[in-house]
């Protein structure tokens, strides 16, 4: 009895030739994703991770794209108009092949409140955001800068220290969660007030970062057994003490 041998005639698919299905699979993907958006007509317009912005705002910013073809759509200038909108820090487009296009924002997030009227906050950036009703947001207070026009950014050298001291504690909930004014002051730099009892914090300038450590690290094995309402005041400007003036 003889033993078939294997069809020789059937050839496998080589690796390179794997590659090559692959391309033009993927340039026939492309090209049905151009066609579909050369043909494709807008049926509405979606606005997604806004809190602070009003969806009324976003509709206003820009002229409304529905039924255009999606191709005919300035794209840069609904960026650039929903982008001027003071807590709007940037945002993302993308449609569905239903013809819903929808406009994705990513918002500033207030750190500090200037105390100036009218009332109005700041971001990280320096760039100064209106109040919102409705939308109370709970951050230190900051004394000593006027509050220009909504959109602005503040950048007076004072400014920026309590600006990276606010940036610095935030990133730390038991150290955000005790600091409840915050002023700069040209002899002492940053101060701060303690949320419980008006503790006055030293920081002055600077290497914010090891300094709120610092602060965190007495607030717990410190503060914690002896009670706030023991100090006066807490400095801790230098390097590798913690000057406490108790009462």
């Amino acid at each position: 009895m003889t033993k078939q041998k294997p069809n020789s005639n059937k050839k496998s698919i080589s690796t390179p030739g794997w590659a090559a299905f692959a391309v033009l699979m993927l340039g026939l993907a492309a090209l049905a994703g151009f066609y579909f958006e050369q043909n494709t007509r807008i049926s509405s317009v979606d606005f997604e991770g806004h809190v602070f912005t009003q969806e009324q705002h976003l509709v206003d910013a820009f002229d409304s794209p529905v039924g255009i073809l999606a191709d005919s759509v300035s794209y840069s200038s609904i960026y650039s108009s929903v982008n001027a909108l003071p807590y709007v820090k940037k945002t993302d487009v993308r449609m569905s092949f239903r013809g819903t296009l929808t406009i994705a924002v990513e918002e500033r997030q207030p750190i500090g409140m200037l105390a100036d009227k009218p009332v109005s906050f700041f971001d990280e950036d320096g760039i100064v955001l209106p109040a919102v009703a409705g939308h109370w947001v709970d951050v230190p207070v900051v004394y000593g800068f006027k509050a220009p026009a909504a959109g602005d950014t503040l950048q007076t050298s004072g400014f920026t220290q309590v600006r990276e001291f606010l940036k610095s504690v935030k990133t730390d909930p038991l150290s955000w969660s005790t600091v409840s004014e915050v002023a700069w002051n040209e002899d002492q730099g940053v101060v701060a007030l303690s949320s419980e009892n008006g503790v006055k914090l030293v920081f002055g300038r600077d290497d914010f970062e090891q300094k709120v450590t610092h602060w965190k690290a007495f607030y717990q094995d410190v503060v914690a057994h002896k009670g706030i309402d023991s100090f006066r005041s807490v400095d801790l400007r230098f390097r590798n003490q913690i000057v406490a003036d108790e009462l």
